[in-house]
């Protein structure tokens, strides 16, 4: 028993545990709009850097740089809006037609261009799958940095790519991570929905 314990543990890969947790961690916090979760994604995101490029999912590895960039954004943004607007810190909006059909061009463009090139230049694995999850979730944390309730759907497309991706790789702990995402997406969505929708009644009653 203690030999198979000790088997198991010396199998894991701490580095993908840390990201898990913290990957898990942040989702959480987003949805309950703490400010702690910027700093819990940076950390998830830094061991999703190594894990990507050792995976051979580039696009993703660069997307996680990119998120590493956009979490200090997030951060500044959700703070500056703490404190500029204390009376009504939460500042969830829907997701316009307008956002919707920048995103979807950024998508088409993005997986074309991206895909294209990791297919040519690197021996990135299915890129232009691994290109579309990284564009899909480019688009997600940004509307997460600017608390657009239309974030969870693109989180729910890009992660329903990914733990294909991921599994199709053997990181088990890293499928469980983003079953775990998908699930807490759907939570999300209707969490701040009743907020949306309590904001937007205060706003008539007004």
């Amino acid at each position: 028993m203690f030999d198979t314990l000790t088997g198991f543990l010396g199998s894991l890969n701490w580095i993908e545990c840390l990201g898990v947790l913290a990957g898990v961690l942040g989702v959480w916090l987003s949805i309950k709009e703490r400010i702690l979760t910027w700093p819990t994604f940076i950390i998830s995101y830094s061991a999703y850097v190594y894990l990507a490029y050792d995976a051979d999912l580039f696009a993703n590895m660069a997307l996680n740089l990119v998120f590493i960039v956009i979490s200090f954004y997030g951060w500044r943004h959700w703070i500056k809006d703490k404190h500029t607007d204390e009376a009504n810190s939460s500042k969830i909006r829907h997701t316009t037609k307008k956002v919707w059909v920048l995103s979807l061009f950024a998508w088409t463009l993005g997986t074309f261009i991206i895909g294209t090139i990791l297919n040519n230049f690197t021996h990135s694995f299915l890129p232009y799958w691994d290109a579309f999850a990284t564009c899909t979730a480019f688009t997600a944390q940004w509307m997460l940095s600017r608390k657009y309730i239309g974030t969870w759907l693109c989180w729910l497309i890009s992660d329903s790519v990914l733990i294909n991706l991921w599994f199709l790789q053997g990181y088990t702990l890293t499928v469980i991570l983003f079953a775990t995402f998908m699930a807490l997406a759907i939570w999300g969505w209707i969490e701040w929905k009743k907020i949306l929708d309590l904001s937007i009644k205060k706003r008539v009653n007004s």
